[in-house]
């Protein structure tokens, strides 16, 4: 099994160590957070994927909404 791990800063998209998702077809997508307790499910049908940046917008917004921090 690979180690993969992406360092938030570099990509601009917000998260913590030890996040794990997934992508989808049609937009859909998770993202668990064990540091901020934190589970989303976005479902959505909106091809190609490429066509506007909504996973991105949802990440940033969700963080954004986190007054207290587990961090």
């Amino acid at each position: 099994m690979a180690d993969t791990h992406i360092v938030f800063a570099q990509t601009l998209i917000p998260g913590s160590a030890g996040e794990y998702s997934w992508g989808g077809a049609a937009t859909t997508s998770f993202w668990i957070d064990p540091a901020e307790e934190l589970i989303a499910i976005f479902m959505t049908q909106v091809l190609p994927s490429s066509a506007y940046p909504i996973r991105r917008e949802l990440r940033t917004m969700v963080y954004a909404a986190i007054t207290d921090s587990n961090l």
